[in-house]
């Protein structure tokens, strides 16, 4: 969806859209949408630049990191971003941002493309520890049985020998 800023010359532009499942596609293929997407967002120009602020809700299907179990987490996210012009940004110059200055998105011919916005928003909002439950004990490493479910007959004897002076040190100290 692009929004055209030229709506912005006097007042604030507030906006809601609803992305409906499956129209938006986080163009990664460990996530998907598992509901419908609802964004509202508030525009302020400031010159040339645009102060825009928003949340986004919308719940997201991901795998567990440790059981690859399919889950679903929900998504609040309420985010502040500076929208500048594409053409103030120089293609030569080498950027290094620091920590306050990667809030920004640029925009082009004054219309702001939402869809980048919202998926870039998603995707930040996404934790980096995806598991289905907090004590999940994952996937047996030899067998790949999920030890959520039942446990493996494989032996945890087979010992790497690279650990076994670890292995000898435990043996002193029982």
């Amino acid at each position: 969806m692009l929004i055209d800023l030229t709506q912005l010359e006097k007042d604030d532009l507030s906006i809601k859209h609803l992305y409906p499942e499956n129209t938006l596609d986080l163009e990664d293929k460990e996530h998907t949408l598992a509901s419908s997407c609802n964004v509202s967002l508030t525009l302020r120009r400031r010159k040339t630049d645009i102060d825009l602020s928003g949340k986004i809700e919308t719940e997201v299907n991901l795998l567990c990191d440790r059981c690859l179990t399919d889950i679903k987490i929900v998504i609040a996210n309420k985010f502040n971003l500076i929208c500048l012009p594409e053409n103030n940004l120089n293609q030569t110059d080498e950027l290094i941002l620091e920590r306050r200055e990667l809030d920004f998105c640029f925009y082009q011919n004054d219309k702001l493309n939402l869809d980048d916005i919202v998926k870039e928003q998603i995707q930040l909002a996404i934790p980096m520890s995806n598991l289905c439950k907090e004590n999940c004990l994952g996937l047996c490493s030899q067998c790949g049985q999920d030890l959520n479910q039942k446990k493996c007959d494989c032996s945890s004897k087979d010992i790497d020998p690279r650990w076994s002076a670890l292995t000898d040190l435990k043996k002193k100290f029982k």
